[in-house]
């Protein structure tokens, strides 16, 4: 199911269009209407915050179990990317006060407050857990650029992920030993673990993209942070590949066995080769 609201495209899953006829069939007015607009807030706020930041939008995709956003968050630097993902959960902690406000003027019925602020409150929460793909693991992601390699960064906050999802099907397991059903558990569980996988699958060819888009960034920007790597001549080429990262431009200096500099490459040289030899040849093949 496809809608576009305001020139955004936005792609709503059959499950979740299912999901919630189904509970408004149940009778879950208030949960269900509390659940939407806790969604409805967490995204608007992404959308809004990085269409101020310069980031476009391609797409929103309104998931079984929660919602992503396909963007050029990728060309954006480290700063708007997180002030991008920290707008979600942020937004929904600001409804909560809204909420709360409205409560103590008699505005809105204290049961429906407790619903509204709930569903807000869970969702927010939720997404600040240090796990991919919530917003959580977002950040956690980019905390660990600064240490690892790309790759490796995604690769850790997807077993966060992973970790969180068995733990709540766990969870959901023990619940069913004692005749109880956790079914948002369960969900949460197995959204958690198809989308965690999935990042973790996808990470070597996003990787590859932005190296891939990095010349055109240079060429179009004039300048691009920089960064020197230092190399022995033994090491691979896909060792140094691994050590890139989007947002910085690398130098790479080969050494000897008496660590003297034999040759410098710049990140475009070496990247071109690769996609000429393959990952297998050594540093020194290039000298």
């Amino acid at each position: 199911m496809v809608l576009r609201i305001a020139n955004h495209k936005i792609s709503i899953s059959i499950v979740f269009v299912a999901a919630v006829i189904l509970a408004f069939a149940a009778g879950m007015y208030i949960e269900t209407i509390a659940a939407l607009l806790a969604l409805g807030v967490h995204e608007f706020a992404h959308v809004f915050v990085g269409s101020r930041l310069g980031i476009a939008i391609y797409e929103i995709e309104i998931l079984p179990f929660g919602g992503r956003i396909k963007s050029s968050l990728s060309d954006a630097s480290d700063e708007k990317e997180m002030l991008a993902v920290l707008a979600g959960p942020l937004a929904n902690f600001a409804v909560v006060g809204f909420i709360f406000f409205l409560s103590t003027l008699k505005l809105l019925p204290s049961n429906i407050a407790w619903q509204f602020t709930h569903y807000q409150l869970m969702l927010g929460i939720f997404n600040m857990l240090p796990a991919l793909p919530l917003d959580g693991g977002r950040l956690f992601a980019l905390w660990l650029r600064q240490r690892v390699s790309y790759t490796s960064s995604v690769r850790i906050a997807s077993y966060t992920g992973k970790i969180l999802a068995y733990s709540m099907l766990f969870v959901a397991l023990i619940g069913l030993a004692f005749k109880r059903v956790y079914l948002s558990f369960i969900l949460a569980g197995f959204f958690l673990l198809q989308q965690a996988s999935k990042e973790e699958k996808e990470a070597p060819f996003v990787f590859m993209k932005y190296l891939a888009r990095k010349k055109e960034k240079l060429l179009k920007n004039q300048h691009l942070p920089g960064e020197v790597l230092v190399v022995d001549q033994e090491a691979t080429a896909k060792k140094v590949l691994y050590s890139f990262c989007p947002h910085k431009y690398f130098i790479v200096y080969v050494l000897d066995e008496n660590m003297k500099i034999t040759k410098f490459f710049t990140e475009t040289e070496i990247f071109d080769k690769i996609i000429e030899k393959g990952l297998d040849f050594k540093m020194k093949d290039l000298i």
